[in-house]
C-alpha cells in the first residue's frame, strides 16, 4: 500500500464483505532419559542452568526443601510441568490427577484443575526455586529432580514435524503467506456467552474446547446458534466438544471455538508469517442475547479483547519457554514486523472490526461524536497497540455507509442497523458490477428466518416491519461522511493500516479518492495506490481464480503478494470438502515441515472429508491450493508477507521503489544523500526508499540504466557498513566504475584479489575499488571497523553481488 502524493494513504481490503492462537508444542521430556539430574540451584539439566521457565513440559519429581528426604504427594510423581501462565504451572501426575495445596501446609490432589492446582515457580536456580501456591499463597522451598515416565498432558495435536524457515538476516526480504481477516479473540464477542469454546485456556484443550456447549445455547443465545449453524431450531443432540467433537468445529460452525492454537500453530508451520486479526462484536445483537457477562459496548469489548490477546501472547511465551520466547508476537509497525519474521515467528497485527467504533455511531443520520472524540478515539487505540482498523462495519455509523450482509443473516444484521441508527439499510437499484449485498426481498413472513426476527430478536424491529427493497442488485445509497473524510485523513497521518471491505461501495470510492484518482474499479484503484487486497479464503480452484484475476488487473510499480481472509469465528463459512483431494502425508512449500491428519481427543481430521474445519487445516487447505494452482500460485502467495509489509513501510512514510540517477559522488559520510555509513535500515529506508530487492544484510537499489545498482550492507548491529555501487558517474575519489585501473596508482594501494583501498578519511572511513582486466568494476565507501578485516571486507563485496 502506497501512500498517495498528499496523505499517504494505506489500505488493505479483503474483497467482500467476510466472515486463529498460534503455539509451539513444546516437545516432552524423551521417555527414556535417566532421572538423574537435580534442579536445586547447584547443578544444571542437560548443561544448561534451568529458569523459572526452562521448567515447562519438563518430568520431575520435586522434593521440599533443598534436600531430597521428603517428595510431594509421592504416590501422585512425578509431575509433568504444564504451563498454565508465565512461571504458573499445573503439577500433573502420572495418574492424571493435579497437586493442590489444601490449607495448613498440607499438599493433596484432585482430579481436576482449580485455583488451588496452580503453582507459581520462583526463585533462581543459584539461589534455589520455590513454589507459591495461587489460591492459598503457602509458599515452600522445593528441588527439582528430573524423572522419567510421566503422564502426557491432553492437549490438541499438531501433527506436524520439521523446523520452520527463518529469514537470512533481520532486515532481509520475509516469505511466508499471509492471513488479513481473523478473529482470534472471538470467543467474548455478543456478550461473552455466545461462542462455544475459546482459543486457549489456563488448563489446555479439554477446558478451552468444553465437553457441554448447552451454557451456551439458552433463550436468544441458542436461537441465534441454531440458525446460524444449522439453518433452523433443531440442532444434533450431540454437541460435545473435547474429546469426541461429534459435530463440532466444522465448516459452518459458527457458533464454536474454530482457531484453537494448536490449529494455528500447524498454518504457522506450513508459512503463514503475517496474522491481523480483528476485535469484533456487535452492539446490537449482543442486546438481545439471554446469558451475556461482557458489556454490550463496541469500545468496552475493544479493550477485553485486546487484553485477551496480549494475555495469549504470554501464553505462548509460556509454552515456549519464558517472555520473549514464543511465536507469537504482537507487531507495532513494519520495521518490527519484519524482524519478528525473519526470527521465523509469525507478526500479528492488532486491528479492530465494530459499527460503533470510538462510540462514532449515528441516530437518523445524526452523528454520535464529533474530531475531538475521534482524535482521542485514535490515541486510545494506539495504546492498545492497534494497527488496523475499519471505519466502517456491519451499520451504518458517523463515518459512512456499509457494504451490508447478504442473504438471510442480512436480514438481521438490517434489524439490527435499526436498532442502532433508528432506521433500516436505505437501497436502491445499481449496476451488479458495484453491487454491496442483495438483499432478501420482500422479507418473508412465515419460516425459520421469521420466527427469528419476530421472535427472539423482536426488539431490535422496535415495531417496524422489515423493509421492502427494489429489484437487485443492491446498493446502500450512504457514502462517506465530511467525520468519515477525517477519520480517514488522521488515520493516514498514523500510519494506521485502512480496511475498507465493509464499506458501501460508494463510502469506499469516495475513501480511495482521498488517495489517488485513477481507475473506477475498486481492487485496480487499490493496487494503483499501492494497496493490498485480500479475497475471502474459497476451495481451491476457486481461490486460484481469485489469484488470477487480481494478478491481471495489480500494478507493477509495486510487488505483488496474495494473501487470504479467513474470517473464522466471524460468523462466515469455511469451504467444505472439494477436488483436488491431497494427500497425506505431505510437505511444506518449502519442504521442511511434514504434515500428518489433524487430531483433537479422539477425532481425527481430514480435509478431503471434512474441509476447512478448525483453522489447523488452512495447511491443509494450502496444499491444495498448490495442486490447484501450481507453483506459481504458491510463489506469489509466499510473497504475501513482504507485499504486506511493502504496503505498510509505505504507510509509514518510506518512499516506493524508483531508480536512483546516476553521477552521485561519495564523501567520507556516504554517497549522495540518501546512502549514509552508520545509518540504521529505517533511516536507511526513509532516505532512500524502498530497495528493489533485500538479499541477506544488503539492500539493493536500482540506477537509472541496465544491470546497475547502490548497495548499502549492513553490519550484526544493523548499521551500513559498506555501500558499494557499479554506477557509471557515481565516482569515489574521482573514480568510479568504467574508469582505468592505471588510475589508482597514487591514491589506493592493493589488498590483493582485484581489491584496492584508498586514503584514510573521517573517522578512518576509505574508498574500495575492486578490478577486473584493467577497469574498475565498481567502487565503495567502507567503515573503519570493516576493514579491520581484509577477508570480512572481501566477503561483503562478493555479497554486494555487483
Amino acid at each position: 500500500m502506497a501512500p498517495s502524493p498528499v496523505t499517504g494513504l494505506t489500505w488493505l481490503t479483503h474483497g467482500r464483505s467476510l466472515r486463529a492462537v498460534i503455539v509451539l508444542a513444546a516437545v516432552l521430556a524423551a521417555a527414556g532419559a535417566a532421572a538423574s539430574s537435580a534442579v536445586d540451584g547447584s547443578s544444571r539439566t542437560h548443561g544448561v542452568t534451568p529458569t523459572r521457565y526452562s521448567l515447562v513440559h519438563g518430568c520431575y519429581v520435586i522434593y521440599s526443601g533443598a534436600g531430597r528426604a521428603h517428595p510431594i504427594a509421592p504416590k501422585a510423581g512425578p509431575f509433568r510441568m504444564q504451563p498454565a501462565a508465565l512461571a504458573v504451572y499445573l503439577l500433573y501426575g502420572r495418574h492424571k490427577q493435579y497437586v493442590t495445596d489444601q490449607g495448613g501446609g498440607k499438599i493433596g490432589t484432585a482430579s481436576t484443575p482449580s485455583r488451588a492446582s496452580e503453582w507459581r515457580v520462583g526463585g533462581t536456580a543459584r539461589r534455589g526455586f520455590t513454589l507459591t501456591n495461587i489460591a492459598t499463597k503457602a509458599k515452600r522451598p522445593v528441588t527439582f529432580v528430573e524423572a522419567t515416565r510421566c503422564a502426557k498432558y491432553p492437549e490438541a495435536e499438531v501433527d506436524a514435524s520439521g523446523r520452520p524457515f527463518t529469514g537470512a538476516s533481520p532486515g532481509s526480504t520475509v516469505r511466508g503467506t499471509m492471513e488479513g481477516h481473523a478473529h482470534i479473540t472471538a470467543f467474548e464477542l455478543l456478550g461473552g456467552d455466545w461462542h462455544c469454546g475459546r482459543p486457549w485456556h489456563p488448563f489446555g484443550a479439554p477446558y478451552a474446547l468444553p465437553a457441554d456447549c448447552s451454557p451456551y445455547e439458552v433463550g436468544a443465545n441458542g436461537a441465534v446458534e441454531s440458525f446460524l449453524d444449522f439453518g433452523g431450531p433443531t440442532r444434533p443432540s450431540d454437541m460435545h466438544g473435547w474429546p469426541t467433537f461429534r459435530e463440532w468445529p466444522g465448516p459452518t460452525r459458527l457458533a464454536e471455538e474454530g482457531d484453537y492454537y494448536t490449529g494455528v500453530e500447524r498454518a504457522w508451520k506450513a508459512g503463514m508469517r503475517v496474522f491481523v486479526t480483528d476485535l469484533v462484536d456487535n452492539e446490537a445483537l449482543c442486546s438481545v442475547m439471554t446469558k451475556k457477562h461482557n458489556p454490550c459496548n463496541d469500545m468496552s469489548s475493544v479493550h477485553i479483547q485486546s487484553r485477551d490477546l496480549h494475555a495469549l501472547q504470554d501464553y505462548i511465551d509460556a509454552q515456549s519457554g519464558g517472555p520473549g520466547r514464543g511465536w507469537f508476537r504482537i507487531v507495532k509497525d513494519p520495521f518490527q514486523a519484519r524482524r519478528v519474521i525473519n526470527q521465523g515467528k509469525l507478526a500479528v497485527v492488532e486491528g479492530i472490526e465494530v459499527s460503533r467504533l470510538f462510540g462514532c455511531g449515528e441516530m437518523y443520520d445524526v452523528p454520535q461524536c464529533g474530531e475531538k472524540q475521534v482524535d482521542a478515539g485514535l490515541k486510545e487505540v494506539r495504546r492498545l497497540d492497534v494497527r488496523t482498523f475499519f471505519p466502517v462495519h456491519e451499520f451504518d455509523n458517523a463515518f459512512g455507509g456499509t457494504k451490508m450482509i447478504a442473504g438471510e443473516t442480512g436480514t438481521i444484521v438490517n434489524a439490527g442497523n435499526r436498532d442502532e441508527t433508528g432506521s433500516f439499510w436505505t437501497i436502491h437499484h445499481c449496476s451488479g458490477r458495484v453491487q454491496d449485498a442483495q438483499q432478501v426481498t420482500p422479507p418473508p413472513a412465515t419460516g425459520v428466518l421469521a420466527d427469528l426476527i419476530n421472535g427472539p430478536l423482536a426488539s431490535l424491529l422496535h415495531g417496524s416491519p422489515l423493509p421492502v427493497y427494489p429489484p437487485a442488485p443492491h446498493c446502500n445509497v450512504r457514502g462517506l461522511t465530511n467525520l468519515g473524510a477525517y477519520l480517514i485523513r488522521q488515520m493516514a497521518k498514523q500510519h494506521m493500516i485502512i480496511q475498507s471491505d465493509h464499506m458501501s461501495s460508494k463510502t469506499a470510492d469516495a475513501a480511495i479518492a482521498i488517495a489517488a484518482r485513477s481507475s473506477p474499479q475498486l481492487f485496480q484503484r487499490i493496487y494503483a495506490t499501492g494497496g493490498y487486497v485480500n479475497p475471502p479464503v474459497g476451495p481451491g480452484t476457486a481461490f486460484v481464480g481469485k489469484w488470477k484475476a487480481d494478478k491481471a488487473v495489480r500494478t507493477r510499480r509495486y510487488s505483488f503478494g496474495f494473501g487470504w481472509g479467513s474470517d473464522m469465528n466471524g460468523l462466515a463459512d469455511q469451504p467444505g470438502p472439494t477436488a483436488p483431494l491431497i494427500k497425506y502425508p505431505f510437505k511444506s512449500f518449502d519442504g521442511h515441515v511434514k504434515f500428518s491428519r489433524e487430531k483433537w481427543g479422539v477425532r481425527t481430521f481430514d480435509y478431503n472429508k471434512e474441509g476447512l474445519a478448525n483453522y489447523g487445516l488452512y495447511a491443509d487447505w494450502l496444499e491444495q491450493v498448490r495442486r490447484s494452482g501450481g507453483r506459481a500460485t504458491l510463489t506469489d502467495m509466499f510473497r504475501g508477507a513482504e507485499s504486506f509489509l511493502e504496503m505498510w513501510e509505505r504507510a509509514y512514510g518510506v518512499p516506493a521503489t524508483h531508480c536512483s540517477r546516476t553521477g552521485q559522488h561519495f564523501t567520507a559520510a556516504g554517497l549522495g544523500h540518501a546512502f549514509r555509513l552508520g545509518a540504521g535500515r529505517a533511516a536507511t529506508l526513509y532516505r532512500a526508499g524502498q530497495p528493489f530487492a533485500r538479499p541477506g544484510r544488503s539492500y539493493r537499489y536500482c540506477v537509472a540504466g541496465r544491470n546497475r545498482a547502490i548497495v548499502p550492507l549492513f553490519n550484526a548491529r544493523g548499521r551500513v557498513a559498506l555501500i558499494a555501487t557499479n554506477a557509471p558517474g557515481d565516482l569515489a575519489g574521482g573514480i568510479g566504475p568504467g574508469s582505468a585501473a592505471s588510475g589508482l596508482g597514487g591514491q589506493a594501494i592493493q589488498l590483493g584479489g582485484g581489491v584496492w583501498v584508498g586514503r584514510s578519511l573521517r573517522r578512518g572511513a576509505r574508498y574500495v575499488y575492486v578490478v577486473s582486466g584493467g577497469r574498475v568494476r565498481f567502487v565503495a565507501l567502507a567503515t573503519a571497523a570493516e576493514l579491520r578485516s581484509p577477508a570480512r571486507l572481501r566477503a561483503d563485496l562478493r555479497a554486494a553481488h555487483l
